[in-house]
Order: C-alpha cells, then sequence, then structure tokens
C-alpha cells in the first residue's frame, strides 16, 4: 500500500508539473489530487522539490546508467536532453519559478558525479595520476559546458534537436577530455 500512495504521490505531482508552475502546486493540492493525507506525502518527501529531485533522478538515472564513461557519455547526454524535451512542460515549470537555484544546485551536483566517473575512467585507462586539483578544474570545465549548454537550450524553448546539439558538442570536444588529463598530468599547464 505505502507503494501505491508513493506512486500516486508522484503521478499527481506531475500531472499538476505539466500544467503549472512549481511555484503554485502545494502540498495540499497534491494530496487531493491523488487521494492521501498530509502525513502519508510526508511519509514519502520532505518537500515540493523533494519530489522533483526524485523522479528527476530516478527516471534519468535510468537512460544514463549506462551511458557514465568515457566511451559512451554522449550516450548519457543525449538521453539527458531527450529526457528535458519529452518532459519540456515541467521542466520550464521549474525553470521559470523560484525553485530554480535549487534546481541549478541538484543538476551541479549530479553532472559532477557524472562527469568525474567519466574523468576517473579516463585517468585509469592511461594509467597516470590526477591530483584532485587538476580533476576538479577537468570536471568543472566541462559541467560547465554541459550545463551550460543545456541551460541555453531550455532558456530558447529547447526547439532544436537533442542530436544536432550533440553533433555540434561533439565536434568542439572530440578527444577534449583525455588531452586535458594528459597535459594536467605531464604538468604542461603549470
Amino acid at each position: 500500500m505505502k507503494q501505491k500512495a508513493k506512486a500516486a504521490i508522484i503521478e499527481s505531482f506531475k500531472e499538476l508539473l505539466n500544467k503549472k508552475s512549481i511555484d503554485k502546486i502545494t502540498v495540499k493540492e497534491i494530496c487531493e489530487h491523488c487521494n492521501v493525507n498530509r502525513q502519508t506525502f510526508y511519509n514519502h518527501f520532505t518537500d515540493i522539490m523533494d519530489i522533483f529531485k526524485y523522479i528527476f533522478f530516478k527516471e534519468l538515472s535510468m537512460d544514463i546508467a549506462q551511458n557514465r564513461t568515457f566511451e559512451t557519455w554522449s550516450g548519457g547526454f543525449l538521453a539527458t536532453m531527450n529526457y528535458l524535451k519529452k518532459n519540456s512542460k515541467m521542466i520550464l515549470h521549474v525553470y521559470n519559478s523560484s525553485y530554480l537555484t535549487e534546481a541549478n544546485t541538484f543538476f551541479i551536483s549530479l553532472s559532477n558525479r557524472l562527469l568525474d566517473d567519466v574523468v576517473e575512467e579516463c585517468v585509469k585507462k592511461m594509467e597516470v595520476k590526477l591530483n584532485d586539483k587538476d580533476r576538479s578544474f577537468i570536471v568543472n570545465f566541462y559541467r560547465h559546458v554541459f550545463n551550460g549548454l543545456m541551460t541555453d537550450w531550455v532558456n530558447e524553448g529547447m526547439e532544436e534537436e537533442p542530436e544536432i546539439i550533440l553533433k555540434k558538442l561533439l565536434v568542439m570536444i572530440t578527444g577534449s577530455i583525455p588531452r586535458s588529463v594528459s597535459a594536467f598530468v605531464k604538468e604542461e599547464i603549470k
């Protein structure tokens, strides 16, 4: 029964978020929409943003879990873009809300974890050591590139097809992560 209530809360939230800004959705409204009491809501989630994070992480992580490597990161990028486009109403209702800062913090954390995995795999494959400061610099650089592209794309209404953006991105950065790791390891930049 608990999982049914949780699923009902999630579905109600998604339906509401497809119709209006996250700023205008209340816990009371979600509970009324799916016919659960407030305590049931709080047994599963701490607040409205907690539901969004749960949904985004759970749904997207299924698509990108197999694309967290150096060889497959582009599949993860494309899966993320396609998820955003498929759920554009929900994403825009968060993007154009007072929750934007909190959502960005969540996306930054998620991107850092994914990119750190890619850099770690590259380091292992190259059989080199990379200090933590340089690793952070590389991860942060690529996070800014990826998240910046996605943010601009969302801001522009998500009109350009994700495959086109990925092709352009690949032209710009193909081979750049290994070159970055190699250059930092060889201390060419210090």
